[in-house]
This record gives C-alpha cells, sequence and structure tokens, in this order.
C-alpha cells in the first residue's frame, strides 16, 4: 500500500476539520445574530454556510475517494484507523487524533444548529404576532359601531346613582 495516501488522507482531514471549525464559528454568529434580530446580516450569514457546506461535501468526496483507492470501499475514521495499524503505524496517532477532534465538534455543531432553528422558530412567533397586532391595528373596526352608527367604547359608568346635571 502507498503510504503517500495516508499522507493525503491526513491533509484533508485537516481541511474538513478546518472547514467545520469555520462552520461552528458562522453558527454562532447566526446565533448571535438571531438574538440581536438582525434579518439583513442572516443572508450573508446563510450564504457563507452554504458555501462552506459545499466545501466540507468536496472534501468529503475526496476522502471516500481515498477509502475506496486504499480499501475498494468507503469507510470511517475506525476504518483508516485499523487499516493504518495494519500497514503504516506511523499515522495511527495523527488518525486517532483528527478522529477525536471530528468526533468532539460535531455535537458541538449539532447543538448550535438546534439553537439556531429554536431561535428562528421564536423568531417567526414573535413576527406572527406583530403581525396580526398590526393587521388588527389597521383592520376596519366596523364591529364597533353600535346602531345609532356610533363607535361603542364599552365605557360604563360605574357610579350607582346616574344624574344629569
Amino acid at each position: 500500500m502507498d503510504k503517500k495516501l495516508f499522507k493525503k488522507l491526513i491533509d484533508i482531514l485537516d481541511k474538513e476539520l478546518d472547514a467545520y471549525t469555520r462552520l461552528k464559528e458562522l453558527f454562532e454568529e447566526k446565533k448571535e445574530t438571531l438574538k440581536k434580530s438582525k434579518p439583513d446580516d442572516l443572508g450573508v450569514l446563510d450564504n457563507k454556510i452554504l458555501a462552506l457546506n459545499n466545501e466540507i461535501g468536496k472534501l468529503n468526496e475526496s476522502r471516500k475517494n481515498i477509502a475506496i483507492e486504499m480499501l475498494g470501499k468507503d469507510t470511517n475514521m475506525s476504518g483508516f484507523i485499523e487499516l493504518a495499524t495494519k500497514e503504516a503505524p506511523e499515522y495511527v496517532d495523527a488518525l486517532t487524533e483528527r478522529k477525536v477532534k471530528i468526533c468532539n465538534i460535531f455535537p458541538q455543531l449539532a447543538l448550535l444548529n438546534t439553537q439556531n432553528v429554536e431561535l428562528l422558530k421564536h423568531g417567526i412567533i414573535i413576527s406572527n404576532k406583530m403581525l396580526e397586532t398590526i393587521i388588527d391595528a389597521f383592520a376596519p373596526q366596523g364591529c364597533n359601531y353600535n346602531g345609532a352608527g356610533k363607535t361603542d367604547t364599552h365605557e360604563y359608568n360605574m357610579w350607582t346613582i346616574n344624574e344629569e346635571v
């Protein structure tokens, strides 16, 4: 087996880790933007996230191609470590280190993504309530007119005795 493939694999994994780290930073920035209600900034952030996601997809495809070249099939990090143990023990530590880093960053990404989704849901609820308020404020108040064509304010006189002066 060509040990250069392990080096190439580690380079790809390093690029993936860098991309995941940048993605985490973008998710954190998006969380803050959602908290501050800056919708204009959300579009820019989402475009950056999509571009980074495309980059991660390409890196993942490269990693998959190396796996096929090495093993004849796609594999996970454990599969690469197992192969390195047999074929190139000098790369086992490097691969194990990257596996740990990847395993640590994924739950953080998932949590940030879940928090962002919840913030978006909350924002939608708030926006809907604001729209309802605006619509109610500008809607014709036809139901508030009494039979004489005057507004019925539903004010009640709280005196027990009414006198006219």
